[in-house]
Formats: C-alpha cells, structure tokens, sequence
C-alpha cells in the first residue's frame, strides 16, 4: 500500500514553469526594444542628411525666426521710455510719428518744435539716452502761425543688447 501524504500548504510552482515565463517575458522585451531602436534611427541620423527632410524649416523660415528673434531682443521699453523723456508737451517738442524699421534697428521720428534752436539740441540730447546708439536730424521746416512752428525729422539708430 502507498502511504498517504497529508501536506496543507500549498505548492511552490514548478522551476521549470517560472524558466518558460521568464525567458518569454524576456524575449517580449528584445523585440520590443529591437522595433524601438529600427524606428527611432532614421530619426536620430535625420540630422545627416544632405537636404533637410519635410517638415524641417528652410532657409525662408529660419530667417523670419531670425527676424522676431531680432525684433525682440531690441531694447523697446527703454527706448520708450527715452522718448517719453524728451518728448511731450511739458518738453519743447512733441512727436507726431515714428516709424520703425528693425531690420536697421532704426526709428525715424516726425514731430512739431516751439523754436529751431530746440530742433537743433534734440540730437545731441537723444545720443545721451543709453539705447540711442545714433540721432540724425534729417530735416526741418518752419510753419508761421501754428502753436509749435517747426516741424522736424529724426532718424534715430538702436543700440541692439542694450
């Protein structure tokens, strides 16, 4: 007769089945990261190419990049606030237009005087503002009877990174 075993606590699993689990996760694991890695270098040698693949800026598009990047880096508030320092009615000139154009980094300012010899100091008060690099008085013209008889054009040049 064969003797009875009684045993109340369960089973560990088989070696051999946990050998079948592991080696299948781990191939599972290999062909994931093998797929992973065939998709992925075309992209990471993309940069090789000789022509830029679709989707890449071209020269148009890294040139208008350039442009607002430009554009940005100029120093608005100061220059702002260099105008509002020497322009306005509490001043012996005001502005009527200014025009900007960044890719000179310049501004060219049209505006009204009370006298030529107010006309004739603006330019050398301007240059002392720190992100006037330039201030070049481009023409002037006298109106008889008007409130600010001389009207007048700058052309003011930015100082870039100030």
């Amino acid at each position: 007769m064969k003797p009875l075993v009684i045993d109340f606590a369960p089973r560990p699993p088989s070696s051999a089945r946990l050998r079948w689990i592991a080696g299948g996760v781990g191939m599972l694991l290999a062909i994931v990261g093998a797929s992973a890695w065939v998709l992925t270098s075309p992209v990471e040698a993309s940069h090789m190419a000789p022509n830029p693949p679709l989707g890449m800026p071209g020269s148009e598009a890294a040139q208008a990049a350039d442009r607002a990047i430009r554009e940005l880096n100029l120093p608005w508030p100061e220059v702002l606030a260099a105008l509002a320092d020497h322009f306005g009615t509490q001043h012996d000139a005001v502005l009527l237009r200014v025009e900007a154009d960044i890719a000179r980094a310049t501004l060219r300012l049209t505006g009204e005087a009370r006298t030529q010899a107010a006309v004739q100091a603006l330019p050398e008060r301007l240059r002392s503002a720190s992100p006037i690099a330039g201030a070049d008085l481009l023409g002037v013209e006298s109106v008889a009877g008007a409130a600010w008889p001389v009207q007048f054009t700058l052309e003011l040049r930015i100082r870039e990174g100030a």
